[in-house]
């Protein structure tokens, strides 16, 4: 299996795939609405629906870098979007989320292994660093939301 192929499973296994390590991003989003979503039952921390749209930016970010092949300008500002308030506006985040993993999928699949070792413009890791670094974003974020999905 090339190593573009073996990301890409991986990537498309946290988000909906048979994950051995427990819950996908969509089993884990399974069943919550937009109230449970909005509860914030640790204070000062993210809800469920913040850690989903930070998710969302992040991988959004991600699929720019490598579509253009250059390096992360995030837009910080964007980076914990303020949570919507309606089921309608849930969903959409929840869709949101969907995009941006197809996004980066599909940019990956014109991707060769080789272009995985060049270094991210700007960065001392490359590509190949930076996707792994996003799964286990998703991942992390993924465990977050379980544990808080126990609480609301």
């Amino acid at each position: 299996m090339s190593e573009v192929k073996f990301l890409r499973d991986q990537i498309e296994t946290t988000y909906k795939g048979d994950s051995w390590h427990g819950p996908n991003l969509v089993n884990t989003l399974k069943d919550i609405d937009y109230k449970q979503a909005m509860k914030r039952p640790i204070e000062h921390r993210h809800t469920i629906w913040e850690l989903t749209d930070h998710t969302s930016f992040w991988m959004e970010e991600i699929w720019k870098s490598i579509r253009d092949h250059k390096g992360l300008e995030p837009d910080m500002d964007e980076n914990w979007p303020e949570m919507g308030a309606t089921e309608e506006e849930w969903k959409q985040s929840v869709a949101r989320l969907e995009a941006s993993v197809n996004m980066v999928l599909d940019a990956l699949a014109m991707w060769r292994d080789e272009e995985l070792y060049e270094l991210v413009p700007g960065e001392k890791y490359t590509f190949k660093q930076m996707l792994h670094g996003m799964v286990h974003h998703n991942l992390y974020h993924a465990g977050q939301i379980n544990l808080l999905r126990d609480q609301v």
